[in-house]
């Protein structure tokens, strides 16, 4: 076991955002009849941070909602082995997650209300499903064992980090991202050791931070409609080949050392077929701007 609540707390303080008040909702406990969580959050509004901490109880969550406008719902139940728990924060006039992408407004709530603090353990295999509509949301995912990770936001603006440094204990199958009018940033996705990224962008912005050299082989499809998607690779030691479908209304710019060796297919000058930690980019864009760059 391990513990990074100190690097927790720098964030927490850097955010200016106090958890002191939140109350303790919903857990589930450790009973030996499952492996694996399965855990789906869909908020309509609010602030909420997920991090691991070194505890007993492999889900907890606190929060400090405003029953004026939120409605909390939880669900657990156990089914094969994997705990399948659904946490719905929804808003009293929301007609639908959909309708967030609507407002004009983001961040926390001005009272100090509606924010939640879910904490993860390392013992447990987890599937993350995250879905926000407005507000903000950050994620530390440092050495927690992530099978798949899917994020979604309307118009959130999302943080996914690993602040310790430490990587996924397990191989990730998929690391998906879905932005609407919304925003992402994604840190150190090496050690995330995904198979597969995916980035399906419509108005808001992504960025994909590869910031220190990989160490196994990844597969990156991204869609891009008129939004803009970033980026971000070492200069040295880590070979990169992008497969291009664009249209005479986007935005393409590529690292200067980048060459096309076929039409619309570029590579690094780091790039080989059999190097066992290339990067694949496959990129759709339509209106939207794509950068690739160097992180130093």
């Amino acid at each position: 076991m391990w513990r990074v609540t100190m690097l927790y707390g720098l964030m927490v303080l850097s955010t200016s955002i106090s958890l002191a008040q939140l109350k303790q909702f919903y857990s589930i406990h450790n009973d030996g009849t499952y492996n694996a969580i399965n855990f789906t959050l869909t908020a309509t509004s609010g602030t909420c941070y997920i991090h691991p901490e070194d505890t007993e109880i492999p889900l907890n969550i606190y929060g400090d909602p405003d029953f004026e406008k939120i409605n909390p719902n939880f669900h657990s139940q156990v089914t094969n082995g994997t705990n399948y728990v659904d946490l719905m924060l929804e808003d009293y006039n929301s007609s639908g997650f959909s309708k967030s992408i609507s407002y004009n407004v983001f961040g926390p709530d001005k009272k100090g209300k509606n924010q939640w603090e879910i904490i993860l353990d390392d013992e447990k295999e987890y599937s993350l499903n995250l879905n926000y509509g407005i507000g903000m949301a950050r994620v530390d995912l440092s050495g927690v064992p992530v099978k798949n990770f899917h994020v979604k936001t309307g118009s959130a603006d999302v943080d996914v980090d690993y602040t310790s440094s430490i990587g996924n204990k397990i191989e990730m199958d998929t690391f998906y991202v879905k932005v609407d009018m919304g925003s992402i940033i994604a840190k150190k996705m090496h050690l995330s050791r995904a198979k597969n990224i995916i980035t399906d962008i419509g108005f808001g912005n992504a960025t994909l931070d590869f910031s220190d050299i990989p160490t196994t082989r990844g597969r990156v499809d991204a869609t891009v409609g008129a939004g803009n998607l970033e980026v971000l690779i070492p200069r040295k030691n880590a070979p990169v080949i992008i497969f291009i479908n664009d249209s005479p209304l986007c935005s393409v710019k590529l690292a200067k050392d980048f060459k096309e060796v076929d039409d619309n297919t570029y590579v690094n000058k780091d790039y080989s077929s059999e190097a066992s930690n290339l990067l694949t980019f496959n990129i759709d864009v339509a209106l939207g701007n794509v950068i690739f760059k160097y992180s130093n």
